[in-house]
């Protein structure tokens, strides 16, 4: 029963991620249109937009924008729950002492994470944007901590195997270079130029981050069954 429920967590990871290139592919369709410099646009312009413009509630030029609104906010609730499932979850699969006690680390910053995904989904940037950023924030780095502390645990853990470690260390230099963009380039608000820098940087650090969540969660299942047949 408890292998069944692991299962069914990693599982749920897995479809978190998925489910939210699903559901934020589907609002860009939707999207009434307009960027930061460029109100008129009629479009979601990917490469000038930001995730987080989906979940205004209304467009640049005023306009509604409640569709996109609430998938928005729904996928990024549904993926801030499912990584806290899979974060939680991962803690049962390590054996050794010291990969068990820093599962805890993952774990914790990995809930802090998922947390801080609900909250930016569930503050718009044009309502709050102030605490809108401290989500983003606070979530990009909590991300890294996990990222980091997740790797190490692996490594430590003797028949975990070490792929899965480095795919995280791979990732966590993305993230960190978009996270070095985002505290030290020029703001998106100053030019179309620093728009393009900044949106390019969060979509690249955003699908990265939806593959490494499969990729561990398909690895979680496999390492799984490793423990079941090893008995």
């Amino acid at each position: 029963m408890k292998n069944k429920c692991l299962k069914l967590s990693f599982f749920v990871g897995c479809l978190g991620a998925i489910q939210f290139f699903c559901l934020s592919t589907y609002a860009m369709y939707l999207y009434p249109g307009g960027t930061l410099h460029q109100p008129q646009l009629d479009y979601y312009a990917f490469f000038y937009n930001f995730f987080s413009d989906l979940g205004r509630t209304y467009t640049f030029d005023r306009q509604s924008n409640a569709s996109c609104h609430l998938i928005f906010k729904t996928t990024l609730c549904i993926s801030g729950l499912s990584m806290m499932v899979f974060f939680c979850a991962q803690t049962q699969l390590f054996r050794t002492k010291i990969a068990k006690n820093l599962s805890f680390f993952t774990c914790l910053l990995g809930v802090i994470a998922g947390l801080s995904y609900i909250g930016i989904g569930t503050t718009p940037w044009n309502i709050d944007y102030w605490g809108h950023r401290f989500y983003v924030r606070t979530g990009f780095l909590s991300f890294l901590g996990m990222a980091f502390f997740y790797a190490l645990t692996i490594f430590i853990e003797p028949l975990y195997p070490p792929k899965y470690a480095w795919a995280l260390l791979l990732f966590s230099l993305v993230l960190l270079t978009q996270i070095l963009i985002m505290f030290l380039a020029t703001n998106a608000w100053y030019s179309n130029e620093a728009l393009f820098l900044q949106a390019l940087a969060q979509k690249i650090v955003v699908y990265a981050q939806i593959i490494c969540l499969i990729y561990q969660s398909l690895g979680a299942l496999a390492y799984l069954r490793l423990l079941e047949k090893a008995g």
